[in-house]
């Protein structure tokens, strides 16, 4: 049966007993009634309901917020700390409460981050500075052979910036088809060190190349390279023996040099008295008297010079700028030059070369080897000085444009007394070249056979020159 809305149906159902009817009873139902009837109850109970449900989502929101406001907070607090700003975290919580206590820790991670990335950052700036001033190549490396320390030479050797290197493997960085890549790529497959493998580089100069691996409680932690130009520690080995040589050699002579002195005085002293009695002898035993005493002193000049050499100075060092003291070298040769028809020329930067010498001592060591140049060129030619910054030293290059050095007296040239040029002392260049030990610097050369010859002096640069260049570089990073 279908029940429309206000309409009034009629249901009668038998009374029956036993099974017998007796009757029927009636039901009259009209829906008007019922919707009259149950309209305001169903209302308010779906009033009721809505209000219900609006509360519980107010209630909720206000438990929400209240319980998760200190979330947000913590969340907030640890931005901060990842931020690095360590310092808006409060020194301390009065609360002692969960809350307090997680952001009381919170903050105390925070400062120990904070003193934990300026050590590490004081660290990388020193580690910086380091790897920026060793002329060894360094690479380090860890346990699965990714490269995270190169030093700048690297740069030179491999031909690669040191951004590209950083982060990447080892089989990233080395190409198995170079010959220092095909001894270090072998060496860590085969987790054994290398010594001292000499081998050709990238731009073609001869390599030391060496790789250890580091070890902690038997396990490998990583490798460390290192490479060196062959040359350069050819060089130093040159120049440590030289050193050792005129150590040794200044030791034997002062003693010697002091022996020889008493003689001599002794000699001139007795020499001068017997002139006097000879005054009236033959002419010709006066000529030989005046002969000896003429050797005697030169003997004593040639002693009087071995002691200066061999005597211990004090350095009155004070900066100054290297291009003025070449300047000045530049006027005292230029009368020597110009009557050997030699052009001296300059090359100097705009920027100030700051060194911290012995002016006198440094001029005097440069003066040697301007002067060797201009008489080396017998039938004129062109003197140059250049001067240029050069890794924290002050590169000067006098090149000449004469015969050159002899291949074989050219291990010699820096020895005491070894000259080629008739007349020559063989003082100037042992001279400069101890002049350059004593203010930490070094002098080569380069001599080609009929091309000429080109010296390199290196002084450090000065503190306060070394410091400007940091600065600079640090600004434009």
């Amino acid at each position: 049966m279908v029940y429309s809305p206000g309409s009034v149906y009629d249901v009668s159902e038998p009374l029956a007993l036993n099974r017998t009817p007796f009757g029927f009873v009636r039901v009259g139902i009209s829906t008007a009634l019922l919707k009259s009837e149950l309209t305001p109850k169903l209302t308010r109970a779906v009033a009721f309901s809505v209000g219900s449900v609006f509360l519980s989502l107010f209630l909720s929101a206000i438990i929400s917020r209240l319980s998760l406001g200190p979330l947000e907070e913590i969340n907030r607090n640890l931005d901060s700390v990842a931020g690095g700003d360590a310092e808006m975290l409060p020194e301390d919580d009065t609360n002692h409460d969960e809350y307090g206590l997680v952001t009381l820790k919170i903050a105390n991670l925070g400062r120990q981050m904070r003193d934990t990335k300026e050590i590490f950052s004081a660290l990388k700036d020193n580690v910086d500075q380091l790897m920026a001033n060793l002329q060894d190549g360094l690479m380090l490396f860890t346990r699965d052979s990714r490269v995270v320390l190169v030093s700048a030479p690297v740069e030179r050797f491999l031909g690669r910036p040191r951004g590209e290197m950083l982060g990447r493997t080892a089989r990233e960085v080395f190409s198995s088809q170079s010959p220092v890549g095909a001894v270090l790529l072998d060496a860590f497959e085969r987790r054994r060190p290398v010594l001292q493998h000499e081998v050709e580089s990238a731009n073609g100069r001869r390599v030391q190349v060496s790789i250890d691996f580091i070890q902690e409680t038997s396990t490998q932690i990583g490798a460390l390279v290192i490479m060196r130009d062959t040359e350069s520690v050819r060089r130093l080995e040159d120049e440590i023996e030289m050193s050792r040589r005129l150590s040794a050699s200044s030791r034997l002579t002062r003693g010697v040099a002091h022996e020889v002195k008493n003689p001599i005085n002794a000699i001139v002293l007795h020499l001068h008295l017997l002139q006097n009695k000879l005054q009236q002898a033959d002419p010709g035993t006066r000529r030989h008297m005046d002969i000896i005493g003429s050797e005697i002193h030169r003997l004593d000049r040639v002693v009087q010079i071995l002691v200066d050499f061999t005597r211990p100075r004090d350095l009155k060092l004070e900066e100054m700028d290297l291009r003025r003291l070449l300047e000045d070298v530049a006027l005292l040769a230029a009368p020597d030059a110009e009557q050997h028809g030699v052009t001296i020329v300059r090359g100097f930067p705009q920027e100030p070369l700051t060194v911290k010498v012995d002016a006198d001592f440094m001029k005097q060591a440069i003066l040697n080897i301007v002067i060797n140049g201009v008489q080396a060129m017998t039938h004129g030619g062109r003197l140059t000085i250049i001067a240029r910054r050069d890794e924290g030293m002050v590169l000067t290059e006098i090149r000449d444009t004469g015969g050159g050095i002899p291949k074989d007296v050219q291990e010699k040239i820096f020895e005491l007394y070894f000259t080629t040029k008739p007349g020559g002392s063989g003082i100037g260049l042992a001279q400069t070249y101890q002049i350059l030990q004593w203010h930490y610097g070094s002098v080569d050369f380069e001599s080609l056979d009929g091309q000429g010859t080109t010296f390199r002096l290196r002084v450090p640069l000065a503190e306060s020159s070394l410091d400007t260049m940091r600065e600079v570089a640090a600004r434009s990073q």
